[in-house]
C-alpha cells in the first residue's frame, strides 16, 4: 500500500477535513485530536448532514471542497440492523456510495470507517486485511457493503476497520461498571474474542493513516485480544469494583444478531496501537474511576 503517484500534494501538512459522525464516539475523538495536528476540521453530526441524501452529500463536499472526507457515521445497532434493514443498509451502505460519489466528483479523498463484522469469525487466526470477508448478519452485510461501494466508486480511499470501540456515551466499559454495581453479579461471553479499542487510540491511528497518505485498506485496534470475559474481568479489577461474574457460552446468550466468535484484526501494514490493558487504564484514569494497583 503506497501513496499513490497521481495523489495531489496538500499545502504543507495541513489537510482541510469534512467529518460525518462527528457525534459519535470516533467522531468526538478525531474533533478534538485532529485541530491539534494542525488540520482543519469541520464537523458534521447527523442533524447536519443527512449521508443516505446525495443531493445533500454533494452540495456539503462542493461548499466546503475539503482535502479529505472521513465518514465515521453509521447504523451501529447490531441487533436492531436485523428487523430494520432498511434503514441499516441506508446509512452503512448508501451513505457510503454517496460519499464517494461525491469525493471522487471533487477529486478529494476518503476515509471510510469499517468494522470486523464483515468476517465470519470461524478463521483460526487474526483476520488480515484482504482475507475473504463472509458476514453473519445486516449489520456486517452492510458495512461490507459501504467499503465495497467506497473502493469500487473513486480512486483516493482509505477503508480502515477497527473492532469493540467505547469513547464517550455509552459504551461497554460503562454498562458493565453500572450493571456489575446494581446487581452484584453478571454473566458475561468467554467463547467470542475481540481487540477491545478506546475511540481515543483508534483517532491517533487514522491521523497516522491519513498524514502517510498511502491509501488502501487497513485493520487498526488496540493490540492483544481477549473474550468479552476477560476484558470485563479486568474493567472489575482496575475499578476496584466488586463483583461476583460467570463465563457462559454464546449458546446461553442468545443475542438476534450473530457476532463472529474470533472477532480478533490483524496489524499487518497498519500502524501498531499499544495493548488493549493499557489502553483500558488510561480510559478509567480519564474516566475518574480507576484505583491505585501496583
Amino acid at each position: 500500500m503506497g501513496l499513490a503517484p497521481d495523489a495531489p500534494q496538500f499545502a504543507g501538512d495541513h489537510v482541510k477535513i469534512l467529518l460525518t459522525g462527528a457525534g459519535g464516539q470516533l467522531g468526538l475523538e478525531l474533533s478534538r485530536l485532529l485541530p491539534q495536528r494542525d488540520h482543519e476540521v469541520i464537523p458534521l453530526a447527523r442533524t447536519d448532514l443527512d449521508i443516505t441524501d446525495s443531493r445533500a452529500v454533494e452540495q456539503t463536499v462542493e461548499q466546503h471542497s475539503p482535502d479529505l472526507v472521513i465518514n465515521a457515521a453509521a447504523f451501529t445497532g447490531v441487533d436492531a440492523a436485523e428487523t430494520e434493514v432498511e434503514a441499516a443498509y441506508a446509512a452503512n451502505a448508501v451513505g457510503p456510495r454517496n460519499l464517494a460519489v461525491a469525493c471522487e466528483r471533487a477529486d478529494c479523498e476518503l476515509l471510510q470507517v469499517g468494522t470486523n463484522y464483515v468476517f465470519d469469525g470461524k478463521l483460526g487466526r487474526p483476520y488480515e486485511p484482504f482475507d475473504p470477508p463472509n458476514p453473519l448478519g445486516v449489520y456486517g452485510r452492510t458495512k461490507l457493503a459501504g467499503d465495497e461501494y467506497v473502493m469500487r466508486l473513486c480512486h483516493r480511499w482509505y477503508v480502515v476497520r477497527t473492532a469493540g470501540v467505547y469513547g464517550e456515551g455509552g459504551n461497554i466499559v460503562r454498562t458493565m461498571l453500572r450493571l456489575g454495581r446494581e446487581r452484584g453479579e453478571i454473566r458475561v461471553k468467554d467463547d467470542e474474542f475481540v481487540s477491545p479499542t478506546w475511540a481515543r487510540d483508534l483517532a491517533e491511528g487514522i491521523a497516522q493513516i491519513v498524514e502517510a497518505r498511502e491509501y488502501g485498506l487497513y485493520h487498526l485496534t488496540n493490540s492483544g485480544s481477549c473474550s468479552w470475559y476477560e476484558f470485563t474481568l479486568e474493567i472489575m479489577r482496575l475499578s476496584g469494583t466488586e463483583v461476583r461474574m460467570t463465563p457462559v457460552s454464546t449458546a446461553e446468550f442468545p443475542l438476534p444478531a450473530p457476532r463472529p466468535a474470533n472477532g480478533v484484526l490483524s496489524s499487518l501494514g497498519s500502524p501498531q496501537l499499544r495493548h488493549w490493558r493499557e489502553a483500558l487504564a488510561e480510559y478509567l484514569d480519564h474516566e475518574g474511576v480507576s484505583v491505585p494497583h501496583g
